[in-house]
């Protein structure tokens, strides 16, 4: 399903919450279309439809999603889990899936140990038709647990069973995970996650303003989606305040006290486009002026296709100002360089790396 540049997997999420004195609990109900997704993040859609059918190929597994707090990775494996169960209606097999945090598998295995359990422990989760284990990181101080859950790959392997894990960082960085395993999860599907794009943004601000019954216009409302937080629940908790504390004031929101909340009370400092150049300039380890010349070489030309589809998503500059920016250049191109890199989101996974590092900085 899709709503322009904004697509949705079809699975529920969880109830966004808000804690006022006002209310013991505001509760807005995310979109009923399922998880929301813009170009950034279009990738995850055939390989979540895998994951829930079953037919991700063998040599493939397993599949790990990557990213930022508040990107919805542990959204995506709730979904993942309910999807799968209720595609499980119509099959004849009584195999099990199981979702639980990475420390969770680490105490349990611990535990079964002391037990004298751990025969019961490992049929339980090495012959599970799906097991979907969040936040891996935590596994970085747990060598023991790191190698059983290698040695449960392999099982899983074998019985066909299929992996589905998240972490925030890729798992070759930071020697977080052992060479052993680490290894694995490079060699399986590894799927950034990336934080919701300014179209994703807009919608749910719009979601926001229609779920708490404030008038505002949509040309406010997408002017608040390029300076807000990025994550869906940092949008959520930013425009609860806003509604609470203008209810407790007695204020009426309207576009004048909007825009004056936004100016008095949030200092947030979006990136200008020389910052995000630059840093993009040493990520391809060339220089400003590279990116800002007239060379055509390809390393070249992708990070100046990056750096100005990030100055575009993220400085909320027009794009005749970021083609002065870069070498005066004509607004077509620049709006075919953010073209191109939204098409490469979708199918090229060294775009998406390039801009999930990019991101993390």
């Amino acid at each position: 399903m899709s709503f322009g540049e904004i697509r949705f997997i079809p699975f529920p999420g969880k109830p966004l919450k808000y804690e006022h004195s006002m209310l013991s609990q505001a509760v807005f109900p995310t979109s009923q279309h399922g998880f929301m997704i813009g170009p950034e993040n279009y990738a995850l859609e055939p390989v979540v439809q895998w994951a829930v059918e079953g037919n991700l190929p063998r040599g493939r597994l397993p599949l790990l999603f990557y990213g930022a707090v508040g990107s919805g990775r542990s959204h995506l494996l709730r979904g993942i889990l309910d999807a799968w169960r209720k595609n499980q209606n119509t099959s004849t097999r009584k195999r099990h899936a199981f979702l639980l945090p990475a420390v969770d598998f680490a105490r349990l295995f611990t535990e079964s140990i002391d037990t004298r359990t751990t025969d019961d422990f490992r049929r339980r989760y090495r012959d599970a038709a799906l097991l979907l284990i969040d936040d891996l990181d935590q596994l970085h101080d747990k060598p023991w647990a790191q190698e059983e859950l290698r040695h449960t790959l392999d099982a899983l392997s074998r019985n066909s069973g299929t992996a589905v894990f998240t972490t925030t960082n890729y798992p070759g960085e930071g020697g977080i995970f052992s060479e052993g395993l680490a290894a694995r999860l490079i060699g399986g599907t590894t799927i950034p996650v990336f934080l919701p794009g300014l179209a994703v943004r807009k919608h749910f601000l719009r979601e926001l303003a229609a779920a708490f019954r404030v008038s505002l216009p949509d040309s406010v409302l997408d002017s608040a989606a390029e300076v807000l937080p990025v994550s869906i629940p940092a949008l959520y908790g930013t425009f609860a305040q806003i509604y609470f504390e203008a209810v407790a004031a007695d204020i009426k929101i309207d576009t004048v006290s909007w825009k004056q909340f936004l100016q008095n009370r949030l200092q947030i400092v979006r990136p200008g486009v020389d910052v995000i150049a630059k840093r993009t300039a040493k990520h391809f380890s060339l220089k400003l002026a590279d990116l800002r010349g007239s060379s055509r070489a390809k390393t070249v030309a992708l990070a100046r296709s990056i750096a100005v589809y990030l100055a575009w998503q993220q400085t909320g500059l027009q794009q005749k100002e970021i083609a002065k920016y870069f070498g005066n250049r004509d607004p077509a191109t620049i709006r075919h360089m953010i073209e191109r890199i939204k098409t490469g989101l979708s199918d090229d996974a060294s775009i998406r790396d390039h801009l999930f590092r990019l991101e993390l900085h």
